[in-house]
């Protein structure tokens, strides 16, 4: 059989190019750079919020530690000061239709009781108030007319915490019967 012959077509000569390819890694790098820049912002933004929420968490356990103080200085005490705001933090309860002591406090080593232990790691050691609310019959009670109610003090403690920054703060309350 005879050799086939190939027949070679002339090279063609070169097209013109336009840039295209140029354009299109210029979109992808723009595209890519725009992702960057999204995911970066969204990671910076999710840090923000964690440190927030470990900010107010510690905040709640410092005000949760002072009520805990509180309600232990209310317990430990044989006889309680008098509850007319002369000594630090005891005030008593105003009547109804008043501002509340807790909504008026300062917060201030001179309106209010400091933790007695030491918090590490919070802008400023927690702090409480103690209100004597009025006196109330324990149900169960006697009826008869000639036998008394027995009373119980019953007290409301409002705590304070401020988490490592003072913008974060937590206030808690509690009902302590005594």
């Amino acid at each position: 059989m005879p050799p086939r012959s190939r027949v070679t077509s002339a090279p063609k000569p070169p097209r013109e190019q336009k840039g295209a390819v140029l354009i299109v890694s210029l979109l992808f790098v723009l595209i890519l750079a725009l992702i960057g820049m999204s995911a970066s912002q969204t990671a910076s933004l999710e840090l923000r919020m964690s440190a927030n929420s470990r900010d107010g968490g510690l905040a709640f356990q410092a005000a949760e530690a002072a009520l805990v103080d509180a309600e232990s200085y209310l317990s430990a005490e044989a006889t309680l000061p008098p509850f007319d705001g002369s000594s630090v933090g005891l005030f008593r309860a105003g009547e109804a239709g008043e501002v509340p002591v807790w909504l008026t406090v300062n917060w201030q080593p001179s309106d209010s009781q400091t933790y007695s232990g030491v918090l590490e790691g919070v802008g400023e050691q927690p702090r409480y108030i103690i209100e004597q609310l009025p006196p109330m019959p324990m149900p169960g009670g006697s009826l008869q007319s000639n036998v008394p109610l027995t009373e119980t003090g019953w007290y409301r403690i409002t705590a304070r915490g401020v988490g490592t920054s003072k913008s974060a703060s937590v206030s808690l309350q509690s009902i302590y019967k005594r």
